[in-house]
Parts: structure tokens; C-alpha cells; sequence
């Protein structure tokens, strides 16, 4: 009788485990391994690179567009329910400050997770887009002061010669997790045209004052793939910090960040 329970008990846990009633604990730094859209009659698999970074309260994406000229991106708050997680989106690339809320039906798989969106904000005769991902976990259990949610407040671009030009008010996001980080911006183009960029890849603290920063994957520049920057790090508080970058022109790009809380 006792074998019969454990049995029992064993088979129990097991179908618990396998049934999406789990709060899934995403915390960390992900890959995306496959996206597929569904219009209502197919699927179509979307090929592109995207990273994925969930903090304890916040996520953010980046990822480029087909062109891979511009940024798809998205920063929100994030709450974890049974078998699926929240997500309140306060700025993206496409739709700016107006917020809106994602339902992810999550599945953990070995390597990471499987999320779908029943519904994302796109129609066709009527009906909507169905998106799944797959993801792969990524990055290291190391710590850093630069670790969160941050908003760029102020920037400032410092040419050699001496003159400047500040920006005030900037649209700028980065999110710093595990080795890993992940910025993205928009702004206006020639035509007052809002575009956006990001950018993604691996860092390493060098002592308490300067980090290196390698890109992996970016929308911004040509060649900046691949190419490591340091930064000259201050932290003013707890939730403030300036990063400078020196560059072999001898500009300098001086921009301050606060901490979202």
C-alpha cells in the first residue's frame, strides 16, 4: 500500500510540474531561438535576433526590424501569475509612451522558455495575430551597480575643438542584467519622423569606476557590431549614474542615467 501512494505521489508531482499552474521565475537574460506569427490561417517564421532581459519588476526587448535599420523595443513592468506572466509596456518603438498590456503564456523548456501572445495588436479580416517565441537563458550570475532599469535624463556630446551640444530629453532606455545589456532610443529623423535604434551585448566591470561594454547585435551604426567600449562610470547615488565614453576622434559622449524604481 505504501508503494501504491508513493507511486501515486510521484505521479502526482509530475503532472503538477508538467501543468502550467507554476509562477515562472524569469528572471535573467534570454535569446530568442524562434518567432512565429499566425494571421489567423498560417504561420510565418520571422527571422531575426533578439535579446530579452527580465529584472525582479522590470523587462525590456530589442531586436531590428526585417531591414535591420531601425529597432523593434519595448521597456515595461512585469508581474508573474500561474502559468503566465503580465506585461505593462510603458514605451515602445511602435506605439512610444501609450501603454499597453501583453498576456504571455508561458511554458519553461530546458533551456529557457516558450512565451505566446494570443492576441497582439495586429488584425487581418478582422482577426488577430497570434505570436509565439522561444527562448534560450543566456549570461552569467554576476552582479554589478549598473544591475536594473535605468532612463537616460541628460546627454551631452563633447567634441575635441571644445564646443557641445546637449540633449535634455532624451528617449533612452537600458537594462542591465547578468553581463548583459540592452539600450534603445528614439528620436526624430530628418522629416520629424520618429525612429529607433538599440543595441545589445556583454559587459565587464573594471574595478568600481568603468565598465567594458561589447556589442553584439545593434541597429545604429554600421560596424558597430562587434566593437568594445569602455566607460568611465560615476554614481552620484544610489540611483544616478554618468557613463562617459572617449572616442579615438577625442569626442566624448557624456550621458546621465536614472535608476527606475
Amino acid at each position: 500500500m505504501r508503494k501504491i501512494a508513493a507511486i501515486f505521489l510521484t505521479l502526482l508531482i509530475v503532472c503538477c510540474n508538467d501543468m502550467p499552474n507554476y509562477v515562472p521565475n524569469l528572471v535573467g537574460v534570454y535569446t530568442m531561438t524562434h518567432q512565429v506569427i499566425n494571421n489567423g490561417n498560417t504561420d510565418s517564421v520571422v527571422r531575426r535576433k533578439q535579446l530579452k532581459i527580465f529584472t525582479d519588476k522590470y523587462v525590456m526587448f530589442g531586436s531590428n526590424t526585417i531591414s535591420d535599420s531601425t529597432a523593434v523595443y519595448g521597456i515595461g513592468e512585469y508581474k508573474a501569475e500561474r502559468g503566465k506572466i503580465i506585461e505593462y509596456i510603458f514605451y515602445s518603438s511602435t506605439f512610444g509612451n501609450k501603454r499597453d498590456t501583453y498576456e504571455l503564456r508561458i511554458d519553461t523548456t530546458p533551456t529557457g522558455f516558450k512565451q505566446v501572445i494570443d492576441r497582439i495588436p495586429l488584425t487581418v479580416n478582422g482577426r488577430p495575430y497570434k505570436l509565439t517565441e522561444e527562448y534560450n537563458k543566456t549570461g552569467s550570475p554576476v552582479t554589478s551597480p549598473l544591475d536594473g532599469a535605468w532612463k537616460q535624463v541628460k546627454n551631452i556630446y563633447i567634441r575635441k575643438k571644445g564646443d557641445s551640444s546637449v540633449n535634455s530629453n532624451p528617449v533612452e532606455f537600458k537594462v542591465y542584467k547578468n553581463g548583459y545589456f540592452i539600450w534603445a532610443i528614439t528620436t526624430k529623423d530628418s522629416a520629424q519622423n520618429n525612429v529607433s535604434y538599440f543595441g545589445y551585448g556583454t559587459f565587464t566591470m573594471d574595478g568600481n569606476n568603468k565598465s567594458v561594454e561589447t556589442v553584439r547585435n545593434s541597429s545604429l551604426i554600421s560596424g558597430l557590431v562587434g566593437r568594445t567600449y569602455a566607460l568611465d562610470l560615476e554614481f552620484p547615488n544610489a540611483d544616478t549614474y554618468k557613463q562617459t565614453i572617449t572616442f579615438a576622434n577625442g569626442d566624448r559622449s557624456v550621458e546621465i542615467y536614472q535608476k527606475l524604481n
